[in-house]
This record gives structure tokens, C-alpha cells and sequence, in this order.
């Protein structure tokens, strides 16, 4: 099937004119490293490390690194990223065939495959499936963190049962990147399945994707098995076992042994120095950039005072951190400005100077002549956050501001969060390639933690909210551009962020794994696993 592309400038999220169609395509299978096989009974059964539990299996509540990589292989959406990349021009069809879009770049219509089944029994999917999921994530009451990512979209109709047409609210330059199921946001899910699922729905997935929900025991594993009519084919592998281990050297000891297959991996470059030893081992280092950033919540005191605000982002020698945890690994590097590089509309604004005299002239001026003593402050259990919070502390103790820091596991940290819990709030997150994601996710007023349209703006930034609603619907490259460095800069010129580092996923895999595809790059922080995935 020919898919026609428009060449301007970034790819498909400015195609609005010409029709846009996509197909699916076979895999190349690429020999990687990992599993072991269940010589008993011939299975193939990958074994996966999750570093903390996956308590949201309803793709449209997904909130940690877990919840995405279990979902990834239970679920579809109408297009996805290629697997293994996570490049717009990489874009193909997943429960869509083609699709197309009006001169305007208003309406989209998708024509659906024919024949795809849901799991458990619950037929056939169809458009109508399409209109309820969207529906869903549109409805306020729903609750979902992606409905302000949708908000372009007016309706969804169904005039057949292979065609879902969209109509939006106004030209959308990365309306493409918006329902992909990468990241969840596109996930298309089954009405009947999650009213029978009742108050169980977050743990009791149904989707039409390789793998379906076999087994769940909250804090203890989570069991897939394959889909044997999944509509690319039956899954090569027949189990993936995901199990809770949080303990770093535990995971080590397990993939030595054999244990376990895949886990996340750690930046620091002893850790990776270590690994790279490991002759039974692959690590990968795939796109995109995960920023890291020390959001200050204008709305709590003291942080309401931009003196106190410019005093914490000139005391953090974040160069010296980076220096010594990463050291001249591609693992870690500095940021460069309130949004990750390597995407559409970053612009290189760099870092706040370290200048700790400056830092305690500024708290001074704030009237803090004998230093500050801040609430205790929620940390997440994870150890990249550990490491860089507890620098941060000392970092601040040096200027005379001090505060504990209170240690809880990954998802009550995120529960915290996202209560506007915490006045600093240490968050590291990949975007979808557009600065519309990141912006929105983390600068626009509707994102505000704590209300209903809430996302990830945890310093309740909405000074460029008309700007980035502007640069949004603009379909002029060079414009929004533009309009994307100028909200960059009212970010940075507010100090409501301190941008700090700029990551790869690290990730740990057995040369047993074949992946099936050539991985360069994932949306859901770990490998995806595909029908084509094996052991050798």
C-alpha cells in the first residue's frame, strides 16, 4: 500500500494538506540477546524486571514506566511508531489501514482492518470502538490525564464499521502524534470489557494487541500470554512473566544467572562500566531524551517569591552532578532548557549559572537573612531520584536552605505529585518528538496539577497559555518555531523550572533476546515486545 507523505519541514505533524495513508509492514528481525526457554514444557517465556508495581493496566490511567510497559503488548492503537523507533516519520498503521485528512487538516478519517478480535471473546473491532475510546478520554468525568492532550478533538463518528472520521476543533500540527498508542493516549480499549470489569478495570486489561492478561498479583508479578489470533500473526513467544524487584543488585544478580531476560538499566557510568563487562549482556541506549527538571510550585510559599526561586536554581552545581554520575557515558548529559533536545521546536537555552553567593544575596533580598527552612519534601524511592534529590539537598544546605526529604515508593511519590503535594517537585519524563507535548504536559495552565484537566505542570506556570494554544494551531514551521523559543524563554526568564539533565533510557537485556525489529528508540521507556520478539 503506498502511503503519500507532505515534506515540510517536521514530517507528518505538519501534514495537513496532502492525504496521509499507512500501512503496516512486516518486521526485519534484527538478532539481539535475552531470555530463556521453559525446557520442561518448550515454552518461550521472557522474563521481565520491573523496578517498581503496575497497579494502572487501563492504558488511558497509565502514570508510571511499569504501567506503560505492560500495556504495551495488550493494546493497540489506530497508528503507532514503527517498533523500535520513535520518529514521526516512522509512523505507520496499526488498527488503521490508511487514513486521510481534508485541505483544511480538520477532519481525519481512518479505514479500519477488518477481522481484528478482541481478547476474551468480545468480538470483532469496529469503529464504534474507535468513537467510545475517544469519547472516554474526552469526558471530564472520566478523569483521564490525556483529555487536555485531546482536547482538539470536537467528535468522533462511526458512519461504518470501518471508518472513524475526526473532527477537530482547529488545524493541529501534531494531531498525528496525539492518538498514537505510543504513550497511551491512542489506546484503543473495549467498552463492554471495562463496564464488566467494573472497579476492577486498572487491573484487568482487554485489548486486541500479541499478548493478553493471564495473571495479575499486585506488589508480585503480572502474567501475559500470547494472543494466537493476533492479526499480524501468532506471537513467537508464549509468556512474559513481569515481576516486582526494586532492589538494584537483585536485578543484577538475576540476569546474570538467567533469572530474568530485560530490566531497566542505571546511568551511572560505574554501574555501566560493570555491565559493559558482561559478555551474556546488551545494553541499549534508545531515544528519545528523558529531561529532568526541579519544578518549583508557585502557588506554595515560599516558592511564590521569585528571589527564592532564582536562589534554589543559582545553588544546584548540576555540572558537577552530571560530571560525576555520568561521567563521559552517553547516558547523561546537561540539559538545555525547560524541554528536552532533539525535538521539533526546542530551542538551546542552556542552564542556570551556579553561583552560590548569588544564591544567598537572593535569599536576602527575600528576607531570609539566616537561611530557609523548607516543608519536608516527598521523594521517590527510585534511584535516579534518590541520587539527584539528596544532591540537590546538600546543594541547598550549602546557601542555608535545608529540608528533609520524605522516602515513599514510585506510585505513592506520583500520588503525591499529583496532590500538589510538594513545593519541589524532581520529575523526569520523555515527550512525544513536538514541543507541544512538553509544554502542555508541564507549562500550560490547564495542566495544573490538583485540577480536573490535570497533567504534569507542577509549578502552575500559565503565563504563555495563549501562546501555546497559538503555536499549536500554526502550520508554518518557521512560525511556530518561533512561538515555541519565545515560550521557552518566559519559562526560563520566570525560574519556575531548574532544568537539570538530559538522559537515556538505560536498558539491560540477555544476547538470548531477539527483538524482531532494530531498536532505536521507545515511548514507553523499555523494549517494546512484539509478536516478533523470541530467544534464540
Amino acid at each position: 500500500m503506498k502511503r503519500k507523505w507532505l515534506n515540510i519541514g517536521f514530517l507528518v505533524l505538519l501534514s495537513m494538506i496532502l492525504a496521509l495513508t499507512g500501512c503496516s509492514s512486516n518486521q526485519t528481525a534484527k538478532k539481539s540477546t535475552g531470555t530463556t526457554q521453559n525446557k520442561s514444557s518448550g515454552e518461550k517465556v521472557l522474563k521481565v524486571a520491573l523496578t517498581s508495581d503496575a497497579t494502572r493496566l487501563d492504558p488511558h490511567f497509565n502514570s508510571t514506566a511499569s504501567d506503560l510497559t505492560v500495556t504495551q503488548p495488550i493494546f493497540n492503537g489506530l497508528i503507532r511508531f514503527k517498533p523500535g523507533t520513535v520518529s514521526g516519520e516512522e509512523i505507520e498503521g496499526d488498527l488503521a489501514e490508511s487514513w486521510e485528512t481534508n485541505q483544511e487538516g480538520t477532519i481525519w478519517t481512518f479505514h479500519l482492518r477488518k477481522g481484528v478480535q478482541w481478547h476474551n471473546g468480545y468480538g470483532e473491532f469496529t469503529s464504534s470502538d474507535v468513537k467510545w475510546t475517544f469519547e472516554r478520554l474526552l469526558d471530564p468525568k472520566t478523569g483521564s490525564p490525556f483529555n487536555s492532550e485531546l482536547s482538539v478533538i470536537e467528535k468522533v463518528e462511526a458512519p461504518d464499521p470501518y471508518t472513524a472520521v475526526f473532527y477537530l476543533k482547529n488545524p493541529d500540527s501534531a494531531f498525528l502524534l496525539r492518538i498514537l498508542m505510543d504513550g497511551s493516549a491512542g489506546a484503543i480499549v473495549k467498552k463492554e470489557a471495562i463496564e464488566a470489569a467494573g472497579k476492577d478495570s486498572m487491573v484487568k486489561p482487554v485489548g486486541t494487541g500479541p499478548f493478553m492478561l493471564k495473571e495479575y498479583k499486585q506488589g508480585q508479578k503480572v502474567v501475559l500470554e500470547k494472543n494466537p489470533k493476533y492479526f499480524r500473526g501468532e506471537p513467537k513467544l508464549d509468556r512474559i512473566e513481569y515481576l516486582i524487584m526494586s532492589d538494584r543488585n537483585a536485578i543484577d544478580v538475576a540476569l546474570e544467572k538467567g533469572e530474568i531476560q530485560m530490566a531497566l538499566g542505571e546511568g551511572d557510568h560505574l554501574w555501566l562500566q560493570q555491565m559493559e563487562k558482561k559478555t551474556n549482556m546488551v545494553l541499549d541506549f534508545p531515544e528519545p531524551n528523558i529531561f529532568w527538571g526541579l519544578f518549583l510550585n508557585t502557588a506554595m510559599k515560599p516558592f511564590d517569591d521569585i528571589q527564592v526561586r532564582k536562589a534554589i536554581a543559582h545553588a544546584i552545581d548540576i555540572k558537577k552532578y552530571v560530571k560525576e554520575v555520568y561521567g563521559s557515558s552517553s547516558a547523561g548529559q546537561l540539559a538545555s532548557g525547560p524541554i528536552p533536545s532533539k525535538i521539533f521546536g526546542h530551542t538551546d537555552l542552556g542552564i542556570y549559572k551556579y553561583d552560590p553567593e548569588l544564591s544567598k544575596e537572593l535569599l536576602a533580598k527575600a528576607g531570609y537573612t539566616n537561611g530557609l527552612t523548607l516543608p519536608p519534601q516527598f521523594l521517590s524511592s527510585r534511584d535516579t531520584y534518590v541520587k539527584l534529590m539528596t544532591f540537590i539537598q546538600e546543594e541547598l544546605r550549602k546557601v542555608g536552605i535545608n529540608m528533609e526529604l520524605n522516602k515513599v515508593d514510585v506510585p505513592t511519590y506520583g500520588a503525591n505529585i499529583r496532590k500538589d503535594l510538594n513545593g519541589l517537585v524532581l520529575y523526569g519524563r520523555s515527550p512525544k518528538p513536538h514541543a507541544a507535548f512538553a509544554l502542555v504536559d508541564h507549562y500550560y495552565g490547564p495542566s495544573t496539577v490538583g485540577m480536573q484537566t490535570a497533567k504534569l505542570n507542577f509549578s502552575h506556570f500559565n503565563k504563555s497559555d495563549q501562546l501555546i494554544e497559538a503555536a499549536g494551531k500554526e502550520l508554518d514551521t518557521n512560525k511556530a518555531k518561533e512561538m515555541y523559543k519565545e515560550i521557552q524563554k518566559q519559562i526560563m526568564d520566570d525560574y519556575v523550572v531548574v532544568p537539570l539533565a538530559q538522559t537515556k533510557s538505560v536498558l539491560v537485556r540477555s544476547k538470548n533476546v531477539v527483538l524482531g525489529y532494530d531498536f532505536k528508540g521507545t515511548m514507553s521507556y523499555f523494549y517494546p515486545i512484539t509478536e516478533t520478539t523470541s530467544i534464540k
